[in-house]
């Protein structure tokens, strides 16, 4: 069986086909998170549940990134990284097909969680065998290139699997993905390389690095920097249609400008923190809180509340990147079990910003979100640079 090696990822034949194999699953993937949130009410309709009930199809999933995901990296790192990348393609694929055939809600809820599982898997496996193919001096690149997958998921695969939807019912949606999930497993299996083994590590010397002190104030930072955002962002619709008075079409397209910005900054923050890790993280926090910060003063304005929300997109899809950059800097040699776990700590910073948020924009409106999620930015900022001292790019060395 092929093998590759850090040292030498970037000259060898099979490195830009495995990549672009990773980007695809990660493409499905995305597309199989956050398609269902479009689905929800035929998805209620057909099973005969509250819009509410079906909306516990999300948590569920993100319930399994959350806890199992580090649970399960912990508990396969003696496999290689190979072996855990084709069971996570092909969990993903039996959790997608049971989704389209289930007849039952809870069996609906069964294959979320079977989903959410394999998704978390594969998120952290593809990561590392990014970052062996492309090298470790271009570890921001790797994380750029399996999150760019995720980031067009938004942009492409969502909008497309509304529309298969409507034509054809939500059932097709997840019964395509099932086969496209199935085709990235066939070609994985063929393309992707396996990983020269990595140096023994046990579960003890992983856990012990997991709570070094800088790496447990990272992932504090991600979580309230994640948090400032989605406060904001998970109402940034309601804004557009009801504050800047955009019609519900104009506002899809100014999203899918978003998009396109915000795979952008993907790339920008994973060429950046290959340069200097801790300034990345710096200025795109900063970038990020001064988008939240302008958004009040223009919202009137749909011209430049779509440049503020080009930059916003921007600025939020370099700082995870670059976060996520940090984290495999300062975990080593858990890099594996802290993938996963800031994995989770994004997800938390999701579930808990869109909830402080619908607080607050009962209490302070469309301002009120912002600014709240500029503070929270700003907090997470302000912690790093008092906490997180410059560190040094990895080795290119062996």
């Amino acid at each position: 069986m092929r093998t590759c090696s850090p040292a030498v990822g970037t000259h060898q034949s099979a490195a830009v086909p495995a990549l672009v194999v990773l980007v695809l699953g990660a493409l499905v993937l995305g597309t199989s998170e956050l398609a269902v949130a479009g689905l929800l009410p035929a998805i209620s309709a057909d099973l005969k549940v509250s819009t509410g009930t079906a909306g516990t199809l999300v948590s569920a999933y993100a319930v399994a990134v959350a806890l199992l995901g580090p649970v399960l990296t912990a508990l396969t790192s003696h496999l290689s990284r190979r072996q855990v990348l084709v069971g996570a393609l092909v969990a993903l694929a039996v959790g997608n097909g049971v989704t389209a055939l289930a007849a039952y809600f809870p069996a609906l809820l069964a294959a979320r969680v079977l989903t959410g599982t394999a998704a978390a898997m594969y998120a952290v496996t593809a990561l590392t065998l990014a970052t062996t193919l492309t090298g470790p001096e271009r570890r921001g690149r790797a994380v750029a290139i399996v999150f760019g997958g995720i980031t067009v998921s938004a942009v492409v695969g969502v909008p497309a699997s509304i529309l298969l939807g409507g034509l054809f019912g939500w059932r097709a949606v997840y019964g395509v993905l099932a086969a496209l999930t199935m085709g990235v497993l066939v070609t994985a299996v063929r393309l992707v390389p396996e990983p020269a083994p990595a140096p023994p590590s046990s579960l003890l010397i992983q856990l012990k690095a997991l709570v070094r002190a800088r790496l447990l104030v990272t992932f504090t930072i991600n979580a309230v920097v994640t948090a400032g955002n989605y406060t904001a962002s998970t109402y940034f619709v309601a804004l557009l249609t009801q504050q800047t008075g955009l019609s519900t079409t104009t506002a899809s397209a100014l999203l899918l400008t978003s998009g396109v910005s915000g795979t952008v900054g993907n790339i920008a923050g994973g060429t950046a923190v290959d340069q200097h890790a801790r300034h990345a993280l710096l200025a795109t926090m900063a970038l990020l809180a001064t988008s939240l910060i302008l958004i009040p003063l223009v919202m009137t304005s749909p011209v430049l509340t779509w440049l503020v929300a080009l930059i916003w997109a921007a600025a939020f899809n370099a700082f995870s990147t670059a976060a996520q950059g940090n984290v495999s800097l300062q975990a080593r040699p858990a890099t594996d079990v802290a993938t996963a776990a800031n994995i989770s700590v994004f997800n938390i910073g999701i579930a808990g910003g869109s909830a402080a948020g619908g607080l607050v924009l009962h209490l302070a409106g469309f301002t009120g979100i912002a600014l709240a999620g500029a503070a929270l930015v700003i907090a997470g900022l302000n912690t790093a640079l008092l906490f997180l001292p410059s560190q040094r790019k990895p080795s290119t060395r062996t």
